[in-house]
């Protein structure tokens, strides 16, 4: 998704106008449309302001916008500074599939735990006999795991594994093994 196409989603999703939106960051109602659109781009200043009345992550706006040798790329990083390694498997229909484990990043539970959550959801809303009233569950339910992701890490339910992570981090920034730091 692009830039607009997520901040026209949050907006959505927090039941804003196009002017409530423009009215809380301070731009009119016009800039709000193009940037949706993509006609304009925000500048930083503007992304932050965004995000602070959307409630969420700058990166919830940006971090989509991107193609897969980019996604691969910043996997790579991943990988590297957080003890990555690859896993290969079969998918229930038999496929051979990869994934990824980071060893030292401790947060990937607090995801895989939420995600558990949300296809108990998925399984609920798939019971509901009327596709109207299911379809609009399971719009609820997806939306609902948007919003986990996109407000994250205030969405965390464990404060002590942000603290965790953050010290494994300092300390590997202090010993010279976090390879953000070899440029």
């Amino acid at each position: 998704m692009t830039i607009g196409e997520n901040i026209r989603r949050i907006r959505k999703e927090r039941g804003l106008t196009l002017k409530q939106l423009g009215d809380e960051v301070g731009v009119s109602e016009a800039y709000i449309r193009a940037y949706e659109t993509g006609r304009r781009n925000p500048k930083l200043k503007s992304l932050e302001a965004l995000a602070k009345a959307l409630h969420v992550n700058v990166e919830a706006l940006t971090g989509a916008d991107f193609d897969g040798v980019k996604a691969m790329h910043m996997l790579f990083q991943i990988f590297r500074q957080y003890s990555g390694e690859l896993v290969e498997y079969k998918d229930k229909e038999g496929n051979n599939q990869i994934a990824v484990s980071f060893g030292s990043l401790m947060l990937m539970s607090s995801w895989l735990e939420r995600y558990e959550e949300y296809q108990k959801e998925i399984k609920e809303c798939e019971k509901i006999k009327d596709v109207f009233e299911r379809g609009l569950a399971l719009i609820k339910a997806e939306e609902a795991f948007n919003l986990w992701m996109d407000i994250y890490p205030e969405s965390e339910r464990w404060p002590d594994k942000l603290k965790a992570q953050k010290a494994h981090d300092q300390f590997m920034d202090h010993i010279g093994l976090n390879p953000k730091n070899e440029y």
